[in-house]
């Protein structure tokens, strides 16, 4: 689903810090203790998480940076993104956030600063539409959406 060697064809390219227009990055982030949506759980170090390969982002394969959707009254196509990244969560990861929550994850990732669009693929991926970010800002901007208290389940 993930290449970092070939650029979409309409030219896109990460972006690299400095030219990033990134309010944060990853390395920002070294302390950054996640919740855990189990009761009694200790919550989980952003670096464990990254480390342990349970977390990461890498461009978005050119196939994946659009995508077409069929509504059910036969209008045709629409054309979802752009999508620049491929965000992916493992299973410890996945630990931070719950279905029965307040909110979504694509829903906290999408109300972060310079993310455009979020399409959740599959259980633990996500395509994200950020095109001045770099790869360290979209990774601190899932972080920042994985510590929201709205993605957790509510209490009682």
């Amino acid at each position: 689903m993930f290449s970092s060697t070939t650029p979409p064809a309409d030219g896109w390219r990460p972006p690299r810090r400095p030219e990033c227009s990134c309010p944060e990055h990853v390395d920002d982030l070294t302390d950054l203790l996640l919740p855990v949506d189990r009761s009694g759980a200790p919550p989980v170090r952003l670096t464990d998480l990254i480390d342990g390969r349970e977390v990461g982002v890498q461009p978005a394969a050119p196939a994946d940076r659009w995508l077409e959707s069929y509504d059910e009254s036969d209008a045709g196509p629409d054309r979802l993104g752009p999508f620049h990244w491929g965000l992916w969560l493992g299973d410890e990861a996945r630990g931070c956030y719950s279905d029965e929550a307040p909110w979504s994850l694509d829903q906290a990732l999408l109300e972060r600063p310079g993310v455009e669009h979020v399409e959740w693929m599959e259980r633990e991926e996500f395509l994200v539409g950020a095109p001045t970010m770099c790869a360290d800002g979209v990774l601190a901007a899932a972080a920042r959406a994985l510590a929201d208290p709205r993605v957790r389940q509510s209490p009682g």
